[in-house]
């Protein structure tokens, strides 16, 4: 039975993996003979960093769900190099006080736990000092609030500097969050060039040069993953920083990069040739039209004065605001606000003399050239052959203006927007029924309204880096960055080459990097890339037709990182029989694998299911953030996902009680260790990190060096010096 009720915090800083995580642990109740986990009622931090130095304020409140008061400990594992300057916890305006234990003493406590509760969660903080502090009585349906700080010094990597703060909490709560909050306040003695989560979608702030501010909120939440930060320092035009890791005995390794632009916007303006292309047919008639026309009037109130662009109106026939394009003058401006003021919906969609029109528009000039296509149908008027329509826009745009497509509602025909984003190096939108329309393409306005670098290429010399993405690589602009992740050979240094154009003139820009391996502990690396890998092979499914090769790349990558999208969802929410044979086990598709997948994968071209497919796939390709999903829809059901879960880099799926490791079989393995017994813990005393696998439950498959390691309730109770040395060479 667990016991174990609640996370209530973790910091965990650069190049560590110490972790601090508060938890309320009660003392056996006769009244309450089989105890829920207590819930929390707000989780909040701030963060103040003085680089290099961090100071953490933590700030939570418990509840007692229950009728009865209780007595309880708390335990607060120290981060690494912590100093804790203030730590206090209120119950009935009575302020208590704790004690501070060392690692070696903390540690026979953790254990002393687990071995009492049977429950291994506990394990993931072992060999950790703690503050301890024993709470009575916590009253009956009463809270208790914790208040804890702490300084600790980051250290930095090429001049990124990373800070942590665990949220992963899941295991532990009783209940969603009522407020969970992380803000983050960066001062720095250089510039700054970027705040960063790959994470968490955060909100970020510059409040000058050397100053920004980042947070991440949000309310009845269940919080399962860390929270990253990365910040970097940036003393030149242009920065890259890279960041990468490799498992331990595997040659190659994964990277992060992270290119960022000028602080200074302002330095240089790079004039732009921009084409507005909007759907007035009769079904956008009505609330659709009137956020279209607002959407395109701010674009136009975006404009630089030194812009060139044009609007076309098209229905059934095409009307172009100007016969060519025009300065963004204010003059301009304002008659073309008022010329959207007048646009009105009816007749049908004429997508492909549309498209022809504003290609012919664009000429071919030194100035980055973007067409904006907005419609809510599928082609009904002229040529409607989606092939000829795909092929002819690309021939015509020879200036190579960078398409964005935005599909309103559902009845679009994805392939056909996709594909012409997809070759006209361009990106595709979709706004659903739910959202607005002025919102999306207002977003997408304002970060292209100020372009940095244009038609840019990396590589690295002398090293060789191979599934490198986003793909192609898109514009840098202005207040935004770009997330890079691949793979690369080997470790070593070597030289990030950046190259592009600026205002018509090829640029070259160098940065010294180095592939260090596990010097860092970024273990979301491999699992952003592959996030972005399988959502890339899943557009050239979509897109390009069944291709085994690629098929069965997405089901090894889905199956190794435990990335399940709607496409791989039969692999989790099978029969435990089909998961035993198939998702552990590294073997070609079965017949039913290949149906399966294949019939998910050649989606409808049109309609809900399409466009949502299209969404994800999109998504998934240039996500800077890696998200586990804890849902997916199969079927137009949701399914929740209880049987995978990642830790770190690896993937874990629960076949019966037991989780078994991703690629391990499910009948093979080398030693078999009783839970909880001396062998148990004698591979903690090797190396306590495995405590984060083994607190996944009492049935734990997983490979050390090179052995398989099953944890069941029978085995061995002790580990020989030799079976040691096999385990740990």
């Amino acid at each position: 039975m667990r016991k174990i009720l609640f996370t209530v915090i973790t910091v965990l800083m650069a190049t560590s993996s110490a972790m601090a995580d508060g938890l309320i642990i009660p003392r056996p109740n006769p009244r309450i003979p089989e105890i829920p986990r207590i819930n929390v009622k707000y989780h909040h931090v701030e963060t103040e960093i003085t680089d290099p130095v961090a100071i953490t304020k933590i700030d939570q409140v418990f509840v007692n769900p229950f009728n009865v008061e209780l007595e309880a400990d708390y335990i607060f594992p120290i981060p690494e190099n912590a100093a804790i300057s203030r730590f206090v916890a209120y119950l009935g305006g009575r302020k208590m006080e704790g004690e501070l234990l060392d690692a070696s003493q903390a540690r026979k406590i953790y254990e002393d736990i687990v071995r009492r509760q049977k429950d291994p969660a506990l394990l993931e903080y072992s060999g950790r000092g703690m503050y301890r502090m024993r709470i009575y009585p916590i009253p009956a349906r009463g809270e208790v609030r914790m208040q804890i700080e702490y300084e600790q010094a980051l250290k930095s990597d090429g001049g990124t500097v990373e800070y942590l703060y665990p949220l992963n909490t899941e295991k532990y709560s009783g209940s969603n969050l009522e407020d969970c909050k992380v803000e983050l306040k960066v001062t720095s003695f250089e510039n700054i060039g970027t705040v960063y989560c790959p994470t968490h979608e955060i909100k970020t702030e510059r409040l000058g040069p050397k100053t920004m501010r980042a947070s991440y909120r949000d309310e009845n939440v269940r919080p399962d993953k860390d929270i990253v930060f990365y910040f970097t320092r940036q003393n030149t035009d242009f920065g890259f920083h890279l960041l990468s890791y490799r498992e331990p005995g595997e040659r190659e390794g994964y990277f992060l990069g992270i290119l960022s632009p000028p602080l200074d916007s302002n330095r240089m303006t790079i004039d732009k040739n921009i084409v507005f292309v909007l759907d007035s047919s009769g079904s956008m008639r009505g609330e659709k039209i009137r956020q279209a026309i607002e959407a395109l009037k701010f674009c136009l109130e975006g404009l630089n004065t030194d812009d060139r662009f044009n609007i076309i109106d098209y229905d059934d026939s095409v009307r172009p605001y100007r016969n060519s394009l025009i300065s963004a003058s204010s003059a301009n401006i304002r008659d073309a606000v008022a010329f959207a003021d007048r646009l009105e919906s009816s007749g049908g969609t004429n997508i492909y003399d549309a498209l022809q029109s504003a290609c012919k528009m664009i000429i071919p000039s030194d100035n980055p050239s973007y067409i904006v296509f907005l419609t809510d149908g599928l082609p009904t008027v002229g040529n409607t052959d989606i092939e000829q329509i795909i092929k002819n826009t690309t021939m015509l745009n020879e200036s190579r203006a960078r398409l964005f497509v935005f599909g309103v509602g559902y009845d679009v025909n994805t392939r056909l927007l996709d594909r012409l984003a997809e070759e006209n190096n361009g990106l595709p939108e979709y706004v659903t029924p739910e959202e607005n329309i002025e919102a999306k393409v207002s977003r997408l306005a304002s970060k292209i309204s100020r372009p940095a670098l244009t038609d840019l290429a990396l590589s690295f010399n002398p090293k060789r880096v191979t599934d490198v993405y986003p793909s192609p690589v898109p514009d840098l602009f202005y207040g935004s960055e770009i997330i890079f992740t691949g793979r690369y050979e080997s470790d070593g240094t070597s030289k990030a080459l950046i190259t592009g154009t600026i205002a018509g003139k090829n640029v070259r820009y160098e940065f010294p990097v180095s592939f260090a391996g596990r010097e860092n502990n970024d273990e979301f690396i491999p699992l952003l890339w592959a996030n972005r890998r399988i959502g890339y092979l899943l557009q050239e499914l979509r897109l390009h037709g069944h291709n085994d090769e690629l098929l069965e790349e997405v089901i090894a990558l889905s199956r190794k990182y435990g990335i399940i999208t709607e496409y791989t969802s039969f692999l989790v929410t099978g029969d435990e029989d089909i998961m035993a044979r198939n998702l552990h086990m590294p073997a070609p598709l079965s017949a039913r694998e290949n149906k399966d997948a294949v019939s998910k994968l050649m989606a409808p071209e049109v309609g809900k299911s399409a466009v949502r497919g299209s969404m994800e796939s999109s998504k998934q390709s240039q996500s800077d953030f890696f998200s586990a999903r804890e849902e997916i829809e199969v079927d137009g059901r949701t399914q929740t996902l209880s049987n995978v879960t990642q830790v770190g880099s690896q993937a874990f799926y629960q076949v019966g009680k037991n989780w078994v490791q991703g690629g391990l079989a499910e009948d093979k393995f080398d030693i078999e260790v009783k839970r909880f017994s001396e062998a148990y813990f004698q591979l903690l005393d090797k190396d306590s990190s495995l405590g984060r696998f083994l607190g996944l439950g009492n049935e734990v498959r997983l490979k050390i060096g090179s052995q398989v390691v099953q944890v069941s309730d029978k085995g061995i109770e002790r580990l020989s010096e030799s079976q040691l040395r096999a385990l740990f060479p």
